[in-house]
């Protein structure tokens, strides 16, 4: 899902997977990433969303705490654990404001937390944040390549 009104470089390139069991969450987050340019995977069961992980490069995964069957702490855990899900940089989305659930959220692997409801721009500068840090890395992996 292209947008012709690209942010950066970057944006043109990824692949952003929302995770939310709420349909007007997902509704309102695909209006605004799409208004990003990113490409867009959304996921309502996050069941779904780890075996697609399995199978399809994603650069940020978004994932809302609080699902029922499997909790966003259970999807992230799943996908900091496992190298064949790549390492995407992952940002909690939650309801949840204590500095314990954010304590939580980063020792499961989360890179970042975010309140809802995520403000448009807030939510662009993490994610310009996150590709960035996913752009150190690939120049960092290229760069040993060269190396050796």
């Amino acid at each position: 899902m292209k947008d012709s009104n690209k942010q950066s470089n970057s944006a043109e390139l990824a692949t952003i997977m929302y995770i939310d069991d709420t349909p007007s969450e997902l509704y309102r987050m695909n209006a605004i990433l799409e208004g990003f340019g990113f490409d867009t995977i959304f996921c309502d069961k996050p069941s779904d969303a780890v075996q697609i992980l399995l199978v399809e490069h994603v650069d940020i995964v978004l994932c809302d705490w609080q699902m029922p069957i499997m909790c966003g702490l259970e999807v992230c855990k799943s996908v900091s654990r496992s190298p064949a899900m790549g390492d995407p940089y992952f940002i909690m989305l939650t309801g949840r404001r204590e500095r314990s659930d954010m304590i939580a959220a980063i020792d499961a692997g989360a890179d970042d937390f975010l309140c809802k409801p995520a403000a448009s721009e807030e939510l662009r500068a993490r994610l310009q944040a996150g590709l960035r840090r996913l752009d150190r890395e690939r120049a960092r992996r290229n760069h040993l390549r060269l190396v050796y």
